[in-house]
């Protein structure tokens, strides 16, 4: 390891330590804290809906895609001539 991945290294963990502590053993910090928690907790509950909202959107897809299908397949019958 050079000498310049030696003091990025040092002062990347020294910049994490002085955040952690700042949050923990400071009022300021325990508040913002609790903030970034609440506010995890509303984006993993709206990631979850998007998750739902997103499988529900494949199966719309798919059923789509089967009555296309259906259709095409419909029409093939209808007239055989038009496959071309």
């Amino acid at each position: 390891m050079s000498d310049d991945s030696r003091i990025i290294t040092g002062v990347t963990v020294g910049a994490v330590l002085g955040a952690a502590a700042y949050l923990v053993f400071t009022q300021r910090g325990r508040r913002a804290l609790d903030n970034m928690e609440a506010t995890l907790e509303d984006v993993s509950a709206a990631l979850e809906k998007f998750r739902v909202a997103l499988g529900r959107a494949d199966g719309v897809v798919h059923e789509v895609r089967g009555a296309v299908e259906d259709v095409r397949a419909a029409l093939k019958r209808e007239n055989p001539a038009a496959e071309a």
